[in-house]
């Protein structure tokens, strides 16, 4: 997918961005969150929970994130600029037990949502008038 390179620089300028580190006072994630922008993800029809998998793809592809929903979203944009922002809740296959999804899953979709906020209070006239029909 091509991204436009003004959206890029949007993206990029929300590097370093504080986000939640905490789904509540007993359970946090093991290393301070990070907004990283340009890699290289990719989409799929199954939840990719197998590390010699996920190891695969991003050794022939570069592949550093995979989820199920990206390419919908882009195919169904109809030639309107496209961004991915994606919140990670797991390393896929990196855990011995049950995969975490569902412990860290809602932080992630908090700290996805918090950057495109982020993105969005950034975009060249958000703040006008004719933009605040949501």
């Amino acid at each position: 997918m091509e991204v436009s390179q003004q959206w890029l620089q949007l993206a990029r300028s929300l590097e370093g961005m504080e986000l939640e580190r905490c789904v509540n006072s007993s359970l946090c994630l093991p290393e301070k969150p990070k907004l990283v922008v340009g890699l290289n993800g990719s989409t799929s029809n199954i939840f990719v929970d197998n590390a010699a998998y996920r190891d695969f793809l991003f050794q022939t592809f570069e592949v550093s994130s995979s989820d199920m929903e990206s390419s919908a979203v882009t195919c169904m944009s109809n030639g309107f600029p496209v961004i991915v922002i994606r919140g990670l809740s797991d390393l896929a296959g990196a855990e011995s037990g049950d995969n975490v999804i569902h412990t860290f899953g809602p932080l992630a979709a908090l700290n996805a949502a918090k950057a495109v906020l982020g993105f969005i209070s950034k975009i060249p006239g958000y703040n006008s008038p004719s933009h605040h029909y949501m």
